[in-house]
């Protein structure tokens, strides 16, 4: 049991880590364009390398509001650590015609899951993220809070204490980017299990999240992950 939970929580920091997983339209924190893929490697503060992670956009598709639908699918590979999924997924974001970029991060969760454990049936409710292209430094970010079901055995996965910090220009392995930072507190928790941790994220219009470290409650880094190639 403590194994399903364990790879669960994994799970949702894998692919939920972020607001916009990927970039989408040149005014919002997302990548619209098909037939991209986006790589990232995440690495330990000692340098022992975690996994590799790409993001493919498979389509795009617009609704008469404007609002654009992109298909990606993520696949990661086993380096140093297990990876928390095998093989790959499949989600969508959704760019509003604004350039707000909205995912929901528990149905990212129970896709990922799934793909662990396929003869469970998981519920995923709550979870909508929601990042708008206007945000500067000092604001604050709603708060998100999903959750995950199965089996009687529930994870709930919460943002908090959201803000933007500052406007950084960081260089990473494929670029360097005119990023937002924004720093998050998220929570997930399960029977007999908790994950308190700080996320620092830079996301780069045009293409989501070019850097993404994980912090532990001392404030020192647990991991971080990076661009390192941009393919079209």
């Amino acid at each position: 049991m403590r194994y399903f939970l364990s790879i669960l929580l994994l799970s949702a920091l894998s692919l939920g880590i972020i607001r916009a997983e990927t970039p989408i339209s040149k005014n919002g924190y997302f990548c619209a364009k098909p037939g991209t893929v986006l790589r990232y490697e995440r690495y330990a503060p000692d340098g022992k390398h975690w996994w590799n992670q790409s993001t493919k956009i498979d389509s795009t598709a617009f609704g008469e509001d404007g609002t654009i639908k992109v298909g990606f699918t993520s696949t990661v590979k086993s380096i140093d650590v297990k990876a928390p999924i095998k093989g790959s997924v499949s989600s969508c974001a959704f760019v509003r015609k604004d350039g707000t970029v909205e995912i929901n991060i528990a149905e990212a969760a129970a896709t990922v899951a799934k793909n662990r454990y396929s003869a469970f049936k998981f519920k995923a409710s709550g979870g909508m993220s929601s990042l708008s292209p206007n945000v500067k430094p000092g604001d604050t970010l709603d708060e998100i809070h999903g959750k995950v079901e199965c089996a009687g055995m529930k994870l709930t996965i919460d943002y908090t204490e959201s803000k933007v910090l500052r406007r950084e220009k960081v260089t990473v392995p494929a670029g360097t980017f005119d990023c937002i930072v924004v720093q998050e507190r998220k929570v997930e928790k399960a029977p007999l299990m908790k994950r308190d941790s700080i996320t620092l994220t830079w996301y780069a219009l045009g293409y989501g999240f070019v850097r993404h470290d994980s912090l532990l409650p001392d404030g020192s880094v647990e991991s971080s992950e990076q661009l390192v190639s941009i393919s079209h």
